[in-house]
Order: structure tokens, then C-alpha cells, then sequence
């Protein structure tokens, strides 16, 4: 292994960004590589909603035991896309099985919890120190509910929330439509979290990143991981297609692609494409500053600086399987039941691809039987939430710090 090589990070969406910037300031000499420009895969789409109060782990009991209802609603936040259902089968068996496992569910909230406890503060950082503050709001944000029973689904969470030191607000129907102008008349509770951020830009903080880190010295290459050279439990070099780059270390950051990666190095990372559609309506007599989510539609609407974004529901599929527009369809629906009147015209849609693992729970540290390797994928829903937290967590472990307590369900040697 060569010292003076670099460390390769792979994947530059925006894990894969914020890894490279946290290494970077390390100290260490790092060069990014990505098929695709740094954000045009799954980091260009998401909701841009900074969830650092997500403490439950959607591999539990209760989401299994809706799951079959929300199956059946053809209108519902889950579906699967039929062609690629015996594919799925054994990602979907592991899941129900990690859903009915206390120990598993406990590993979910004590690593959510540890991840929320620095995700906040980790984010603010590099909000700072890379310049992104034009990117992002601190308005709250609201969660609305069209039924008692939907609002009382929330206590576990509530709980969770309160211990962690949340702060936030449960409203009535009337004090939502105050924090959200435009709100149907349907809606009977709302929980508000006055701290919530959110960006206004994904995509952009995502090229910001790279941006600053290529000004820093950072070289960014596009090209295809096709290989790596290994010498026993090191890796010495990341082959392209057409070339062959000396490493460090290697860091694999690439979504969902992240999966292929692994088995070309001898461990396992069950990923599937849980696909999210979004939106972009003209800003139309939208009152609203903040993003609003209907968590039993399973959406967020989020004000971004070039309209709102409706983002949301889950289509497990394939890799590469062709859209299903319907989907992104839903969304203008379930927007107009929350916000009757509400919005223009559609800009543009999107699909994208989230990065899940059948527990819920990213990879996130060194990979097992190889020294230097480190991980920092499946990050589902949490992509956005957790980048600059998994960054600082890969960028310490690689200096010889140890990963904080609560963060052993997170293990990228769990699934062999």
C-alpha cells in the first residue's frame, strides 16, 4: 500500500460528498469518483427535510403489520413494482424477519439514536465551513393528521422524541392552518417542530460540496468501478474502466450501487431500490415556508427555491427497471387533498433510487476482513439527515477513533 496514495471515495452523491470533504480536512489527499456528476443520482430529488428527530426504525412490528393494507391501495405510500417481486422475495423475507426480532427493532432505535444526537450539530458544521447557509431554512416543520387514530399512532415516537430533548408543538386542526396557510379543512391535529430545517436546494448543496473540495485539491474523476487490486486484507488500488488509481483506502458511498461493489470484495450488502417520485409545481399561491408532511399519504411538500417539491412514496423495484409515472402522478393528488387550491403548474418529475438495507439501518464503518475499507450506505429515507454525521464518523474511524456507542446495528459486516 502506498502512503502517498490517495483515499478513493466512490460515489458522489451527497454520503459520498460530505465523506470526501470530512477526510479531506483530515488531512488526507482523496479523489472522488462517480459515473455521473457529484448529486445527479438519488441526492438531486430527495425532500430536502433535515429529519433529525427520525428515531424509529420502519423495520418494526407496526409497519409490518400495515404493510399488507398499503399493498392493496393502489393509491397507497407502498407498492411493488410487479416485474421485480422474485427478486425481492429474499430482501423482503429479511425484512419481515428483522421486524419481528426485538433485539433487531432495539439495534434500530439505539443506532437512530446515536446518529440523531450528532447529525444536528455535524450539519451545522459543514454548513459553515463549506459556505451553504444560502442553501438551507430553519422555518420547522409540520406533520398534519385527518384522523384522531393517525395522531394517536404517533405516541411511541413522541416519546422517543421527548427523552431525545425534541422541541415541538401538538396543534389542533386551526393552529396547523396558522402554520401552514392553505391547509384543507380536514386536517384535525398537527404535530410542529419549530427547529426543523430543510433545503431549498438538494442538488446544489450536493455540487457546492464538491465544488469546495475540488478548490481545496480534491480531484473529482468520472468513471466506472469496475475492480479493485488487493494485497491480503488490504485493498492498494480501484480499477475503472479505463484506468487504474492507487489507494490509501477506499471509501464506498454509492447508493444503492453500493451492493455491487461489496460482493466484488467479499461481503454482502442486500440493497434494494426503494423508489421515490417527486413533483416540482410552480409556486402558485403557496403561503407556506416550511415542509409539511401527511405521514398516512407518506409524502413531504416542500418549498424549494424554484417552486415546491411534492417528494415521496415508496416503489420497491429492480435495479433499472423503467418508471412508473403514475406514482409521481399520486403525488399531485394526495397535494391537492392537503392543499386544496394550492400550487401551479407541474415544472418537471423525477424518480429516484433510495438506498435501502431489509433492516432499515445504514452500513456505516469498516467493512469486515478488509483493514482499510470503510462503508457509508443505505441511508433510505435518511440520505440527506445523516451525510455529514456518517462523514465525520468514516473520517474519525480512518484516524483510529472508535465509532460511538449504540452504532453495532449499523456493522457492514452484519449481512455476511
Amino acid at each position: 500500500m502506498d502512503p502517498e496514495a490517495p483515499v478513493i471515495v466512490i460515489g458522489a452523491g451527497i454520503v459520498g460528498a460530505a465523506t470526501a470533504r470530512a477526510v479531506q480536512r483530515a488531512g488526507h489527499r482523496v479523489t472522488l469518483v462517480d459515473s455521473d456528476e457529484p448529486g445527479r443520482a438519488t441526492s438531486f430529488g430527495n425532500a430536502g427535510y433535515l429529519s433529525f428527530d427520525s428515531l424509529i426504525p420502519l423495520a418494526r412490528p407496526a409497519t409490518l403489520k400495515k404493510t399488507p393494507q398499503m399493498l392493496m391501495d393502489r393509491d397507497g405510500p407502498l407498492t411493488v413494482h410487479p416485474p421485480s417481486l422474485p427478486s425481492l422475495l429474499p430482501w423482503m423475507a429479511r425484512f419481515a424477519r428483522a421486524s419481528l426480532d426485538k433485539k433487531e427493532v432495539a439495534k434500530g432505535k439505539a443506532s437512530l439514536k446515536a446518529l440523531m444526537l450528532q447529525a444536528d450539530i455535524a450539519w451545522k458544521t459543514e454548513i459553515q465551513a463549506s459556505g451553504l447557509g444560502e442553501l438551507f431554512r430553519t422555518r420547522g416543520a409540520l406533520y398534519v393528521y385527518e384522523s384522531e387514530a393517525a395522531f394517536l399512532d404517533t405516541d411511541e415516537m413522541r416519546n422517543l422524541q421527548s427523552d431525545k430533548g425534541t422541541t415541538f408543538e401538538i396543534v389542533d386542526g386551526a393552529r396547523a392552518r396558522e402554520i401552514a396557510p392553505g391547509l384543507s379543512p380536514h386536517i384535525t391535529r398537527g404535530i410542529f417542530y419549530p427547529n426543523g430545517g430543510h433545503s431549498i436546494d438538494p442538488h446544489k448543496v450536493v455540487a457546492t460540496l464538491a465544488e469546495r473540495f475540488a478548490a481545496d485539491g480534491g480531484v473529482i474523476l468520472r468513471g466506472k468501478v469496475r475492480g479493485f487490486g488487493r494485497s491480503g486484507n488490504h485493498v492498494n488500488s480501484v480499477k475503472l474502466t479505463d484506468a487504474e488509481l492507487p489507494a490509501k483506502a477506499v471509501v464506498i458511498t454509492a447508493g444503492r450501487a453500493s451492493g455491487e461493489l461489496t460482493r466484488l470484495l467479499g461481503f454482502n450488502a442486500p440493497l434494494v431500490a426503494e423508489r421515490g417520485y417527486h413533483v416540482m409545481l410552480a409556486p402558485d399561491n403557496v403561503r407556506f415556508d416550511l415542509p409539511v408532511s401527511p405521514p398516512e399519504r407518506g409524502l413531504f411538500f416542500t418549498p424549494m427555491a424554484d417552486g415546491v417539491r411534492l417528494a415521496g412514496t415508496v416503489e420497491l423495484a429492480a435495479p433499472h427497471q423503467p418508471p412508473s409515472w403514475h406514482r409521481a402522478d399520486l403525488l399531485k393528488k394526495h397535494f391537492a387533498a392537503i392543499f386544496p387550491g394550492v400550487g401551479g403548474a407541474e415544472t418537471s418529475r423525477w424518480i429516484g433510487e433510495r438506498p435501502t438495507l431489509p433492516d432499515y439501518r445504514p452500513a456505516i464503518g469498516r467493512a469486515p476482513r478488509l483493514a482499510n475499507v470503510y462503508c457509508g450506505y443505505g441511508h433510505q429515507h435518511l440520505g440527506l439527515t445523516l451525510a455529514t454525521v456518517t462523514a465525520r464518523l468514516i473520517a474519525g474511524q480512518m484516524d483510529g477513533e472508535p465509532l460511538p456507542d449504540g452504532l453495532e446495528g449499523c456493522d457492514p459486516g452484519r449481512f455476511g
